[in-house]
């Protein structure tokens, strides 16, 4: 998900002042109190901030008194900044797909794990829990369609293969550019899209996708990129296309707003990311304080509601409303129809040295241009 720039800062003064008394938590575990700050990034604006601004960032430091400060920087800026030995900030996310890059250049502090309560780890999955990174959220890309031209009651497209089925669902179509290629599916997508099951999705039959994305561009109204995600549920809404691929959380927030979208996760494809903490930072305890926090079932509950991202702990299901709990990403329910998106695969390098996704886009754009 795209960083871009914007500058905040939560104060521990500020937020104790403006909330009521009655609020503050006795039941923080005392060795996740503490002084000081924790610098992080800023995670794209919008809605997006708010959600962690109201679920993690101002109970923390209500909870804890350690104040967080958003900073402005990108990841490539927070990089840049590692290489000289001056890091900007303590913590950042990352997609689950660039964390091995951060980990081979040495950018990355181990996750100290003691600060986790042993019942909060009981609740989080394996592979949520790496060496070097912490899953933050999940979200998914789905398949989406205009109920204007697809009302309530009427048959509509259920997956990707109904989106890819120009015959059957004619209309224009909104689907992720070639620099989107990863994290907008494209590929995935269009392999679903011709029958191939979610079992036997990768490796990705590179020659089968492009073929199948020949096929149909005449009929995509809309290339959206990895920085236009409000691009794709808007052009429904404007009637650039009357189906494709979006978000979950773009639409979930356009549909309580009243916009003519909705998603099926049928054949819906799972992405995460992974927060993790910058090698030489000058608070990492203070950073893993922060994850073993907003690792609590409570506070995963809580960014669910604030925004219709997958929580991490399963224990958070418990807490939530049912209509919540059954509609978001890697949910029960939900999952058994998703296909996780593999990282590892896409990253792979290729004999020419080249991974797997700089030949994909690089083909994708020779095959488009076409």
């Amino acid at each position: 998900m795209k960083i871009s720039t914007m500058k905040f800062a939560v104060g521990a003064a500020l937020l104790l002042a403006s909330l009521p008394a009655a609020a503050l938590s006795d039941e923080i575990p005392d060795n996740l109190k503490g002084t000081g700050e924790l610098v992080t990034t800023t995670g794209g604006g919008g809605a997006f901030d708010d959600a962690r601004i109201k679920a993690w960032f101002e109970p923390f430091t209500r909870d804890t008194g350690i104040k967080v400060v958003v900073v402005p920087t990108t990841n490539a800026k927070l990089m840049a900044s590692l290489k000289i030995g001056q890091p900007e900030a303590d913590l950042t996310f990352v997609s689950g797909g660039e964390v091995p890059n951060w980990i081979d250049k040495g950018f990355l502090e181990k996750i100290d794990y003691s600060y986790f309560a042993k019942e909060t780890l009981a609740g989080i999955a394996t592979e949520a829990r790496g060496e070097y990174s912490f899953r933050s959220h999940t979200y998914s890309v789905v398949p989406t369609y205009s109920t204007k031209k697809y009302p309530e009651g009427t048959k509509h497209p259920e997956n990707w293969v109904d989106i890819y089925d120009v015959a059957k669902f004619p209309g224009k179509r909104a689907l992720p550019n070639c620099g989107n290629t990863l994290y907008g599916g494209l590929l995935e997508g269009a392999l679903m899209g011709d029958g191939v099951p979610l079992d036997k999705l990768y490796p990705l039959d590179f020659d089968r996708a492009f073929a199948k994305l020949k096929q149909i561009a005449p009929d995509v109204g809309r290339w959206w990129g990895w920085d236009e995600g409000g691009l794709a549920p808007q052009s429904l809404i404007d009637g650039e296309a009357d189906m494709g691929s979006a978000w979950n959380g773009r639409i979930v927030s356009l549909q309580k707003q009243g916009a003519p979208v909705a998603l099926s996760w049928d054949q819906s494809l799972l992405q995460y990311d992974d927060w993790v903490i910058v090698k030489g930072s000058a608070n990492q305890v203070n950073a893993a304080k922060f994850l073993a926090y907003i690792a609590r079932p409570e506070a995963q509950a809580a960014f669910a509601e604030a925004i219709p991202y997958g929580v991490v702990n399963k224990d958070a299901y418990k807490l939530l409303p049912k209509e919540l709990a059954e509609n978001l990403p890697g949910a029960p329910g939900i999952a058994e129809k998703q296909v996780t998106q593999d990282y590892a695969w896409w990253s792979k390098a290729r004999p020419d040295g080249k991974t797997n996704l700089d030949y994909a886009i690089e083909r994708c754009q020779a095959v488009l241009a076409k």
